[in-house]
């Protein structure tokens, strides 16, 4: 307990000393703020804020808005982790980066991967294709939904892919590894594929596809069944399965 506090303690010291990642730090759940407030983890955000505010500065539009950027942490623990499902950088169309990779806002039209994610689903499991691409209620069953890189500029994509997020992102993914009894990686696409090394994959699942992009899902990601296999690991595991019908949620 003393050692909660103490980190506690730390994290909200830390806290103060951001600017523009001030908002995204206060939502993330107590249970990372360990591997935030490192030394190495806090100077590497520290640059990349200083990086935000100058560019905000200029007028520039970062998605996903300030609040949301940690969004991935804000729900659940490492340890609590059933399943996670890796991205590159959020979308950077106006109103669709929510801090959860692959999903955007209810109402916001479904992007190309998102909706042959829909079609494996419904191949997979049968579950109905959702009319909604916001994929919270995953989240809030355990799947960690995380880009490698949390933030881009409006229209460019792939703008803050040499900010130094991938510290950040590999660090998470190493909690996850380190500290939960055992969980599924779903790692779509070869820039996933590459964090299979650093897995322990006696405790954990790695399945591996093709990236579910349109112009690579044909390849392998259609067909590959991930999301039975998950909930098949899962349930032999003795941790409770994953409901991924969305539609059940309300819009």
């Amino acid at each position: 307990m003393a050692l909660f506090y103490q980190i506690a303690t730390e994290y909200n010291q830390l806290m103060s000393t951001f600017s523009y990642l001030s908002s995204a730090l206060m939502r993330v759940h107590p249970a990372w703020q360990s591997v935030l407030s490192s030394a190495v983890i806090q100077q590497q955000l520290l640059t990349i804020d200083a990086v935000l505010c100058q560019q905000a500065a200029l007028g520039k539009v970062i998605y996903p808005p300030s609040p949301l950027i940690f969004n991935a942490l804000s729900g659940i623990a490492p340890a609590e982790v059933k399943v996670v499902i890796l991205g590159q950088d959020p979308y950077h169309g106006p109103g669709q980066a929510m801090g959860l990779s692959f999903s955007v806002p209810a109402g916001v039209r479904i992007p190309p991967s998102l909706r042959n994610m829909y079609k494996e689903l419904a191949a997979d499991l049968a579950v109905p294709v959702a009319v909604s691409g916001d994929l919270s209620a995953w989240a809030q069953q355990g799947v960690l939904l995380l880009n490698s890189v949390l933030t881009v500029e409006q229209e460019q994509a792939g703008s803050h892919g040499k900010l130094g997020w991938q510290k950040i992102s590999d660090a998470l993914i190493d909690a996850v590894n380190l500290q939960n009894p055992g969980c599924v990686f779903l790692l779509w696409g070869n820039w996933a594929h590459s964090k299979a090394d650093y897995i322990d994959q006696q405790r954990h699942l790695v399945l591996k596809a093709a990236h579910p992009s349109p112009l690579s899902a044909s390849r392998g990601f259609h067909g590959c069944r991930h999301f039975s296999q998950a909930n098949s690991w899962l349930l032999a595991q003795g941790r409770t399965t994953l409901d991924w019908d969305l539609t059940k949620i309300k819009t």
